[in-house]
């Protein structure tokens, strides 16, 4: 008989309920579309009734009443607030997270309950993950943590963390590729309509609007005529030279006030458009071209390296989400 791996996932009062319910799915999709991947999965909290955020109430398993050993995967799941400080509080989960950190397989958390795990004292000197909001926040609680700015999520060893909400499903995701190979877990995401693989380091976000945001008078002009440019793209000095400066000095101010030197803006613009051109239905050919790139390879390679999946893939994905969306309607 094969292995029984078993996923736990610690929620408490307030809980992020999407940080459970798609990674649990990603577990139960793996089991009921392979007939040698085995997971169980378990719900464990507070005694009787558990409500998360949202209003759902469900049913947990005591914290104290769960023996923890090999083949297990003990995940927290993430909160707001004050439920969140509630958890970091809490003696017996804390206690539960020591144990899964001496003794399961692998251990960690999904979005802020990376908080959780660092007043546990488990993640000390260690790299994690967490939602883009909570970044700042986690470096001053816990200067003694490795914060990672973009990582989609972290595995380090035998600690797993994930940043916001929906992460924790290429987490999951990853965890099956890790423990049962490719192929099922690229089915898992098929059935899900999810990107069968978004690599780890890959941001969490695109950050062109939040990037935007952040603008001055100084480049407002600037970012604002970058995005016309996208076909023929300007050289740094191009872009220095519009701006009045020399090209040292428009590379430091650009990284101090946008955050990111302005080469990398220029390419985050030139994916983002792609992606939405992508989208929209344009062949992959003829974007590459509507956004720059002399070579449609280069243009692949890019693009992948920026979304974990190639563009035509990603074509495909939208595709087929489009198609199930205008068949299932708003459910």
């Amino acid at each position: 008989m094969p292995m029984v791996r078993r996923i736990i996932f610690v929620v408490y009062d307030g809980f992020e309920l999407l940080d459970l319910a798609g990674p649990m799915s990603v577990f139960a999709a793996a089991t009921a579309l392979s007939e040698t991947a085995q997971y169980e999965t378990r719900i464990v909290g507070a005694a009787g009734s558990v409500t998360s955020s949202s209003g759902v109430k469900m049913t947990a398993e005591p914290l104290n009443s769960v023996e923890v050993g090999r083949g297990d995967t003990v995940l927290v799941v993430g909160a707001y607030g004050e439920a969140l400080r509630a958890a970091t509080h809490d003696i017996n989960l804390v206690a539960l997270l020591r144990m899964a950190a001496a003794k399961a397989d692998r251990y960690g958390s999904i979005c802020t309950g990376a908080f959780v795990l660092a007043a546990a004292g488990v993640s000390k000197g260690k790299r994690v993950a967490t939602h883009w909001q909570a970044i700042d926040s986690l470096k001053r609680r816990h200067p003694e943590l490795i914060v990672d700015d973009e990582a989609l999520y972290v595995a380090e060893g035998r600690q797993w963390t994930s940043a916001g909400v929906t992460t924790g499903i290429d987490m999951a995701l990853a965890m099956v590729r890790v423990d049962y190979g490719p192929m099922l877990s690229g089915l898992v995401a098929k059935q899900l309509v999810v990107y069968a693989q978004r690599p780890g380091h890959q941001s969490q976000f695109s950050g062109i609007a939040d990037l935007q945001s952040r603008q001055n008078g100084q480049f407002a002009d600037l970012l604002g005529w970058l995005p016309t440019q996208l076909a023929t793209p300007p050289s740094i000095a191009d872009m220095a030279r519009i701006c009045g400066m020399s090209e040292r000095s428009f590379n430091r101010r650009f990284k101090a006030v946008i955050g990111i030197p302005p080469g990398h803006y220029l390419e985050d613009l030139r994916i983002s458009r792609a992606r939405a051109l992508l989208e929209s239905g344009e062949q992959v050919k003829r974007v590459a071209v509507m956004v720059g790139f002399r070579s449609e390879t280069a243009f692949r390679a890019r693009f992948a390296r920026h979304t974990g999946v190639g563009p035509a893939h990603y074509s495909r994905m939208h595709r087929a989400i489009s198609t199930h969306g205008s068949r299932e309607g708003c459910h």
